[in-house]
């Protein structure tokens, strides 16, 4: 149903500010995007129930296939066609209206190639986009209905009228309502319904039905020509896993069962085969693969391949083996599969060698530990016949122990060696010792006892029965005593070097002393002589030794009469130079004798400042010795034990020096 000539003037062509053209309704104020189907001519309205859209470029047009996406500047030669049968039946209708006007008899519509009319064949052909019913789709004898008289009686059959207005204006579902208003809006079958709800729920229903009919005959086709294409692409050799619907024209272009599919129909079945095949070919290189692998794993097991060898050394092996050129399917594997079964198996061998590491050196600890609990039982023995005590040496124990399985089999091992295990039990030996002479010095001191230098063994021994000392076991008294006697000795000599410092300061400080009353005394005065020119120095009286102040006398005047000789030996130089020079050898001279008289200025200063220091660092030793106990001379026990350690330490390189056993 065409458009009246009045109605076409209400449109006008517009546009916007980008340039793109829409159309406008001057009464209904209606603006679209689409030409409105009152301006298209009838080619135009033809091709919009195609697959084919029609587009402009820069003012040229050009076409594009909306199920396809196929793209052509040139019209299509389907459409060509389309355009001669259209044209054929515009020509046909212009006949028969100019007969029809003039009383000449109807002439007949022109047939297509297949014999059914132009329009009708031509919508069946090239596809109706908006899928219109056409004669082929419908008997051509249904009922013609019109409005009867009286309207129609019931509601049913008013609905059906109204949708056999719309069949015959050929509504399809892509129609929206306010085209379908426009439409049949004239038709007085429009008026079967009463209220506007009703007609637009039978337009639904309407379109409802058509899509469903539309949707069963697809599948209806899709489900019969399945079976024959997939066998159609199985059999071609053209067809493969990645084909498109392009190749697919291409092949069975001639093929009545693939030109009876329609295109999305043609997509669909081939993206199933296509789809299936390339499943297949993935299922079948998976489990190639995977036999690949498990091949090359056997492979590579029988190899030289250890925790050492490198990825490029085991690569070498494998290409190189008679197993890996025999094999085709092997020969094809890619080379990161390769290296996924090569670090599969050097992981495992890893674990195992880190596996056997552990088991190895759990066992070397343990023997080690069973080898020290051996050597510290050995020295037990020796400790209980009496061959080890705190007093003994690395080098007369290593005599006992050279030739015993026990100090051998510690050889190896790693951890503590038999001379740390030595020191240590040493050191026990020590700390035992030391408690127990603890426990005996506070017994003499309740005692009022001290053991001295002089203290026999006999003496010793009847003071501590006497102080029923009786947790002291007999074997350790000697030990206990020996220690008592050492720190006692030790102590007497430190004291004795101390005092003979203090002498030696003493007569030091009285010989300096002696310059200040230098001018009293002669080089040729005996002791007794210059005694009254040194009471009253306090120098003098610090010393109570007579012999010590003559020592420092005698010490002063030796160094006297050395700087009188010295003064000579100048005066001889003096007088054997040159008369023609007396200024310049007295200039010298003095010159030497002040700086003679200098150095032993500054060496005198020097011994003194010397004494001064000296003196003070006496003082302050004198006051830690004061402060600390003359009886105990012995630290805290990690400190005592590293010093023991450490002397122990250098008399077992002097024991190893001197005996060359270690």
């Amino acid at each position: 149903m065409s458009a009246s000539p009045a109605a076409k003037p209400q449109w006008s062509e517009h546009k916007n500010s980008e340039g793109r053209t829409y159309w406008s309704h001057s009464v209904t104020k209606q603006s679209v995007w689409e030409k409105p189907d009152e301006l298209r001519t009838p080619f135009e309205r033809a091709l919009g129930k195609t697959q084919w859209k029609q587009y402009t470029s820069k003012d040229r047009p050009y076409y594009v296939n909306s199920v396809t996406k196929e793209t052509k500047w040139d019209l299509p030669p389907e459409l060509v066609e389309l355009k001669q049968k259209v044209e054929r039946d515009e020509a046909y209708k212009v006949e028969k209206a100019r007969r029809k006007a003039a009383g000449e008899p109807t002439p007949s519509p022109p047939r297509s190639r297949s014999g059914s009319p132009v329009g009708h064949d031509a919508v069946a052909r090239y596809g109706d986009r908006r899928g219109s019913p056409t004669p082929s789709d419908e008997s051509s004898d249904e009922e013609v209905i019109t409005w009867p008289m009286g309207g129609f009686l019931t509601h049913e059959k008013a609905e059906e009228a109204f949708m056999y207005l719309l069949k015959k204006e050929g509504i399809d579902e892509n129609w929206t309502w306010d085209q379908t208003m426009r439409k049949i809006v004239l038709d007085p079958l429009y008026k079967a319904l009463n209220t506007l709800a009703e007609k637009k729920e039978a337009f639904e229903k309407y379109t409802h039905r058509i899509v469903a009919k539309r949707q069963a005959a697809k599948e209806a086709r899709i489900e019969r020509l399945r079976p024959v294409l997939h066998k159609l692409f199985a059999a071609s050799s053209r067809i493969k896993s990645y084909s498109t619907t392009k190749t697919a024209n291409e092949v069975f272009a001639r093929d009545k069962h693939w030109r009876e599919a329609k295109p999305d129909e043609r997509i669909l079945i081939l993206e199933e085969f296509t789809t299936a095949l390339r499943q297949r070919e993935e299922e079948s290189a998976r489990d190639l693969r995977n036999r690949n692998i498990q091949h090359l794993g056997s492979l590579i097991r029988s190899l030289d391949i250890n925790v050492s060898t490198t990825w490029r050394a085991a690569h070498n092996m494998i290409l190189d083996s008679d197993e890996f050129r025999r094999s085709r399917d092997l020969q094809e594997m890619e080379t990161i599969d390769i290296l996924g079964v090569y670090d599969d198996y050097a992981r495992q061998l890893e674990q195992d060698h880190e596996e056997e590491w552990r088991r190895l050196r759990i066992e070397h600890v343990r023997s080690g530990r069973k080898a020290r609990e051996g050597f510290k039982a050995l020295l037990q023995e020796l400790q209980t016949k009496g061959q080890l005590t705190r007093t003994s040496k690395w080098k007369n124990t290593f005599r006992l122990v050279k030739n015993d399985e026990r100090y051998l089999a510690l050889l190896g091992p790693q951890g503590s060696s038999p001379l740390d295990l030595w020191m240590d039990a040493v050191d026990d030996i020590s700390e035992e010792v030391e408690r127990a002479a603890e426990k005996v010095e506070k017994v003499l001191e309740d005692t009022n006892r001290e053991v001295k230098v002089d203290t026999s063994w006999e003496e010793f021994e009847k003071w501590v029965k006497d102080g029923n000392v009786a947790h002291v076991e007999d074997k350790m008294r000697r030990d206990v005593y020996d220690l008592m006697l050492e720190r006692v000795s030790a102590a007497a000599a430190d004291e004795a070097r101390r005092a003979e410092r203090r002498r030696r300061h003493r007569i030091d400080d009285l010989r300096y002393a002696l310059k200040k009353v230098q001018r009293h005394i002669d080089i040729d005065m005996t002791f007794e002589e210059a005694k009254p020119h040194m009471e009253e120095l306090q120098e003098y009286k610090d010393i109570e030794d007579e012999a010590d102040r003559r020592t420092a006398f005698d010490k002063f005047i030796l160094r006297q009469k050395e700087k009188l000789r010295e003064s000579e030996d100048k005066s001889d130089r003096r007088d054997r130079m040159e008369v023609d020079e007396p200024s310049r050898s007295s200039r010298r001279d003095r010159s030497r004798e002040d700086r003679h008289d200098s150095r032993d200025r500054r060496k005198s200063d020097k011994d003194r400042r010397y004494d001064y220091d000296d003196r003070d660092r006496r003082r302050e030793r004198r006051r830690e010795d004061e402060d600390r106990p003359d009886r105990k001379h012995r630290s805290d026990g990690a400190d005592d034990r590293e010093s023991k350690r450490a002397r122990r330490s250098s008399e077992v390189r002097r024991d190893e020096v001197e005996e060359g056993e270690i």
